[in-house]
């Protein structure tokens, strides 16, 4: 009858249009990652003639600060590109969580590690604290986990004036089931912090707040949503509280496989009750 040729004709014109949505976002994704790399060609020619004029140039001092301007903004300028290239494969599902042993100690460090060239830079106050962690060998994408503390704790130096506070704490939440075992990781600053309605959009695509354009402070608005995204697809959750003049605190919880070899606290009978 008329009503079931509607809803025929109806569904075929839904599908046309789902076919074409997934074509212009696949056409996006291969233009994106194309641009990206002819970007990436000349920019990489500019970071290495730069540094040659340096090497040829080097004691001349009004050479080396018109390279070391040339190198901050192709530096920012690959960031951009990285983040761009980030949002699109996730965006068409090309960000795959790939799951191995790790362990919390070696995740410390290397965070540790990557962070500190940045925050001795702003001679800040870096402290990092693990809290009742019973559970160190875990299984997760060690990679994407240090990506999103990563980006966070490089928004919360980027957005903290020099001589600032920046604090992870890392905590192992009791009572998880059995094989398993839930972190929450926060990072908390003393630095400019946001309004209450920025708070809520922070986590969507291209979004900044006035007062960090009015610093000048660089980024492409894309940090905190590729963080999200990435958050979700670990299964975690993320969220954040900040105060304008009084800094942030983002709080990201995961639950983690453990592994089946955890070290076991020996109970020594002559030191019971000590």
């Amino acid at each position: 009858n008329k009503r079931n040729k509607d809803l025929r004709v109806f569904a075929d014109e839904l599908m046309k249009a789902k076919e074409r949505a997934e074509y212009a976002s696949m056409m996006k994704t291969t233009f994106i990652q194309n641009m990206s790399h002819e970007i990436r060609t000349p920019l990489n020619s500019i970071v290495g003639f730069s540094q040659l004029l340096v090497d040829i140039y080097q004691d001349n001092q009004e050479t080396k600060e018109f390279v070391s301007i040339i190198e901050v903004n192709s530096a920012n300028l690959l960031r951009l590109i990285n983040d761009v290239l980030d949002m699109s494969r996730i965006e068409s599902g090309n960000v795959k969580i790939n799951e191995a042993e790790s362990s919390i100690p070696v995740i410390v460090h290397d965070l540790r590690s990557i962070l500190l060239p940045s925050i001795n830079a702003k001679r800040m106050d870096f402290f990092i604290d693990t809290v009742d962690v019973e559970h160190e060998n875990i299984i997760c994408d060690k990679l994407r986990l240090n990506q999103v503390l990563i980006n966070i704790v490089s928004n919360a130096i980027k957005f903290t004036p020099a001589g600032g506070t920046v604090a992870i704490k890392i905590k192992e939440i009791p009572n998880s089931p059995s094989g398993y075992a839930d972190f929450e990781f926060s990072v908390k600053d003393s630095g400019i912090g946001m309004s209450e309605e920025f708070a809520k959009t922070i986590f969507e695509p291209f979004t900044r707040e006035h007062n960090s354009t009015v610093s000048k402070i660089e980024g492409t608005g894309l940090g905190m949503a590729i963080t999200k995204n990435i958050v979700d697809m670990m299964g975690g959750e993320i969220s954040v509280r900040s105060e304008q003049g009084k800094g942030s605190e983002f709080t990201v919880k995961f639950r983690f496989r453990t592994t089946e070899n955890q070290k076991k606290i020996t109970v020594i009978p002559e030191l019971k009750g000590f």
